[in-house]
């Protein structure tokens, strides 16, 4: 558990310097309005890899992992059915654009939505070579080429200064297609002698049988309509912004969207994690084991993440005048709220892993039925009425709700996954946010570097203090650092399928673009 937690925390967090070094970039060279196109772009591919991405890269990890079929005919035919899931969004893409520019106000959508039809099959293609590896246990390659992707998606700057300097947003959309191709070549090429010996036997001699059609399609399509709702609520804001609100406002919106998001991601390095192990635990008839295990994450959660969604709501002014400019000031308000949305839905998706690691969705699903478009319709009136602030408050407002209700359901079911020393943690989190909100109006507004040291020594002097406390168990930490060697006897202990859901997590979920991320 401990080794995929961290290797996924360390390819989320070479996405996110990636992503910020490009949004910094263009929060500077482009205009508000152009990156606001840039925003809205993104999050149309986000929405559509939400349909690619999750189904094709877990049933190959699953399946393949399980030994059942016969791996290449496994292989071909979920590779066919990927590809008539992208066929479907490319036509989307390439007929639909010019619908995009009427309902979404711009027309110059129609050319950038054109080209990023292209990107959909290369995400295609990139979650099937993460979905194969995953399957084989080629667990370190999968962290590595995503890892790779973001790092080599820097390249995307150079070419928006020199190539694409009055068209940064097809820079954008070329950066990142051409670097993912990049790594497709890179991962088939490591792939290729292990795919040429794979064999078709099940261990004893005789032929694997070949999956059918039909299961291979059920396979790949069933993806939760959780997450499609959880990622849902935090894109769709921004297609609102930019339907009802000026160009201007669009850009400012996406300015604090950036670092907005931030949490919630970190937070899947969790999510995907408790499922399977608290799965596995339940499995073997180890209930109380399980709720440990998800105590002990959640407390993680809480003491390492919470902060930074405190600290980044208190000084959002400081964060977007520095970081971009003193005119993205006006987003601050709405990077206060989204911030804590953020953490606050990916709360959501953790109380929800728990509630799936006994095979029941339904809870999930009716969540995610009346959530989703409850909140959209809310987001709608909140832009016509309120602005931009109105719409990220009521993001926040109805993460929050979903969070409540979560952990109410998780509790009655499940048990309380809430220690009274999380708690504790969440009191000190409140405290930060008032000590950081008044010392905001000293911090930089100016520089970002400094303020970024100011963010450094706070967080140090939280974990201080919450060692001082008792909050925080320094054996507890060293245990589970050492316990980073031990990761695959770790994964080796759980039940296949959950070992490898926990690997392919720490193969870097983050790799799945989407400069929103």
């Amino acid at each position: 558990m401990n080794r995929g937690l961290i290797l996924n925390l360390i390819s989320n967090l070479a996405f996110f310097i990636s992503g910020y070094a490009i949004h910094f970039f263009l929060g500077g060279f482009a205009s508000p309005a152009a990156y606001g196109v840039v925003g809205t772009v993104i999050t149309v591919l986000d929405i559509e890899y939400l349909f690619v991405s999750n189904g094709a890269r877990q049933s190959l990890s699953r399946t393949l992992s399980a030994g059942r079929y016969d791996p290449r005919d496994l292989i071909v035919k979920t590779l066919a059915v990927q590809m008539g899931i992208v066929a479907v969004f490319v036509l989307i893409d390439v007929a639909g654009a010019p619908v995009f520019g009427r309902v979404l106000g711009d027309r110059s959508l129609d050319l950038y939505m054109r080209l990023a039809a292209f990107l959909v099959p290369a995400n295609g293609l990139y979650v099937v070579m993460l979905g194969i590896n995953d399957g084989l246990r080629r667990f370190g390659h999968s962290a590595l080429l995503s890892t790779l992707y973001p790092l080599i998606k820097l390249g995307t700057i150079p070419l928006i200064m020199f190539v694409f300097p009055d068209r940064p947003v097809i820079g954008v959309e070329v950066g990142y297609c051409a670097s993912m191709v990049l790594v497709i070549v890179l991962g088939m090429l490591m792939l290729a002698p292990h795919l040429i010996g794979l064999k078709r036997g099940v261990g004893n001699g005789s032929r694997a049988p070949r999956i059918g059609w039909r299961q291979a399609a059920r396979g790949t399509l069933s993806f939760s309509l959780f997450f499609i709702m959880a990622s849902l609520v935090l894109s769709a804001d921004t297609l609102v912004v930019k339907a009802n609100l000026p160009d201007g406002m669009a850009g400012f919106y996406t300015g604090a969207m950036n670092f907005g998001k931030t949490t919630y991601y970190l937070l899947q390095a969790f999510a995907v994690i408790i499922l399977p192990v608290v799965s596995g635990l339940i499995g073997q008839g180890l209930r109380d084991e399980a709720l440990g295990k998800a105590r002990e994450l959640v407390l993680l959660a809480v003491v390492f993440i919470l902060p930074m969604a405190v600290s980044i709501s208190a000084t959002s002014t400081n964060l977007l005048s520095s970081f971009y400019s003193q005119q993205f000031a006006v987003a601050a308000p709405a990077l206060s709220c989204l911030s804590l949305s953020s953490f606050f839905m990916g709360a959501t998706v953790m109380l929800n892993m728990v509630l799936n690691a006994e095979r029941d969705t339904r809870f999930s699903d009716v969540l995610s039925g009346i959530s989703l478009p409850v909140v959209v319709v809310a987001f709608v009136l909140a832009a016509r009425f309120g602005g931009i602030t109105a719409v990220a408050g009521v993001s926040m407002a109805s993460t929050f709700a979903t969070m409540t209700v979560s952990y109410v359901q998780v509790r009655r079911r499940f048990g309380d996954i809430m220690s009274k020393t999380a708690w504790r943690a969440v009191g000190v989190n409140v405290v930060l946010w008032i000590v950081m909100a008044a010392l905001g109006a000293v911090l930089p507004t100016r520089n970002f570097i400094v303020l970024v040291l100011v963010y450094a020594l706070e967080y140090a002097a939280y974990l201080t203090l919450l060692v001082a406390m008792g909050i925080l168990d320094l054996t507890q930490i060293r245990r589970f650092a050492s316990g980073l060697g031990h990761g695959r006897d770790d994964m080796r202990r759980m039940p296949t399928a959950a070992a490898s859901a926990a690997h392919g997590a720490a193969s870097g979920a983050a790799g799945i673009d989407g400069a929103a991320r």
